[in-house]
């Protein structure tokens, strides 16, 4: 994460080793194989700011547990998630539609397709038109002089 420059890098993920015990994780590249600039708002930005541990290299993950270790996705799921939706008045979903609210607001916002596929991390606009654009207002009819 290159937080003085603004940006967010990323390019890889960290998946369940499913060789393991279930809790391992396994660092791997990303489904696409895209690796993806983004740049931060200065309210997210300060977000992450806080999470920067003292001492972080370019491998340190952002998000570990309270005992320093990744997350458990059932954990944060059951511990603070459900939790935080219900105290919000939020019905349940689970935290993987955060990924839809991004690309939908971004196509609100006017992001080009283009932009939110690479946002996204598709090689092409293809999925972000068949899979979400349906989840933005629909636009009316342009007004006409009659």
């Amino acid at each position: 994460m290159d937080l003085p420059g603004d940006t967010l890098t990323i390019a890889e993920s960290l998946s369940r080793d499913r060789t393991g015990n279930g809790y391992a994780k396994t660092r791997k590249e990303t489904k696409t194989g895209s690796i993806r600039h983004l740049g931060l708002s200065p309210e997210l930005k300060a977000i992450l700011e806080a999470q920067k541990p003292p001492v972080a290299n370019s491998d340190a993950l952002v998000f570990l547990s309270p005992g320093g270790k990744p997350i458990d996705p059932g954990n944060f799921r059951s511990r603070y998630w459900k939790p935080v939706l219900e105290a919000s008045g939020v019905l349940y979903r689970c935290p993987y539609t955060t990924r839809a609210t991004v690309i939908s607001h971004a196509i609100a916002q006017g992001t080009s397709i283009a932009g939110v596929a690479y946002i996204a991390g598709h090689r092409d606009t293809s999925m972000i038109v068949r899979h979400y654009l349906g989840l933005v207002d629909r636009p009316s009819l342009p007004q006409m002089p009659i």
